[in-house]
């Protein structure tokens, strides 16, 4: 069998073995010391938690052969779905990042967070894959969601809470990683002073740059400004500096 051959039955024997799993809700692994630690509980609208180990698991297996099936698709000629299949896609996952504005008054989380133009929170953004949105009382302009209708209510909403962030995604493992981004933002313009902070410093010339007003004078730090002396000497008048023919005859010396 070709390598191509080898990967599409592969991928086949998996779909097969993921289906019969999910056909008969046997999803939850049977070796207890392979499970990983349950994160929080977290529930819906209704009360009903919605992250119970049962679910995550099941979850993980459609998400997987859904991959699957979209890879075979590609590589295998004539593929038939299997019987019954329908995708859909897991429940979005939130949790809240509260920002510690009473405890750190003088500093501005709202800039570290965001960044230039909003740079900083979409770098976190795509590094975690998970959607973060800042939320909670400040978060807002003054004028802003002020006038009537939904945008008002909105306004609401937002200065009941504290500052947070919102992290939205599919899986718990990108609600981590944007949490381990954030509270290592938090951590760092809490307890750095501004003059050794790094990424306010690099915020600060992505600015500059993006405004167009940067202007790159770190590489002159150190120089120091010396005085050459002209090794050319006149052999009409003996000065320096200058050559016979250059010598003005009509001065006064």
């Amino acid at each position: 069998m070709t390598p191509e051959q080898v990967e599409a039955y592969a991928s086949h024997v998996r779909i097969l073995e993921i289906t019969q799993k999910l056909s008969t809700d046997d999803v939850v692994p049977a070796d207890r010391f392979r499970r990983s630690p349950s994160p929080p509980p977290e529930y819906d609208n209704a009360g009903r938690r919605i992250n119970t180990r049962h679910s995550r698991y099941r979850d993980r297996l459609l998400g997987e052969r859904h991959s699957l099936i979209q890879h075979a698709t590609r590589i295998i000629p004539s593929y038939r779905l299997p019987v019954g299949y329908t995708y859909r896609s897991p429940a979005m996952l939130k949790e809240k990042v509260f920002i510690p504005v009473k405890d750190f008054p003088e500093v501005n989380f709202i800039g570290q967070i965001l960044g230039p133009r909003g740079s900083s929170l979409k770098d976190m953004a795509t590094k975690s894959g998970a959607t973060i949105l800042l939320r909670g009382k400040g978060s807002v302009k003054e004028g802003r969601g002020t006038r009537g209708g939904r945008g008002g209510r909105d306004r609401d909403n937002l200065e009941n809470e504290p500052l947070h962030c919102l992290v939205i995604a599919d899986t718990r493992d990108k609600i981590d990683k944007a949490r381990i981004l954030i509270q290592g933002t938090i951590e760092m313009a809490a307890t750095t002073p501004e003059h050794a902070n790094d990424r306010k410093r690099q915020q600060l010339r992505a600015l500059a740059v993006a405004n167009g007003t940067f202007r790159d004078d770190e590489g002159l730090r150190g120089v120091v400004d010396e005085t050459y002396m002209s090794n050319v000497t006149c052999r009409v008048c003996g000065g320096h500096g200058h050559i016979a023919r250059d010598f003005d005859r009509t001065a006064k010396y």
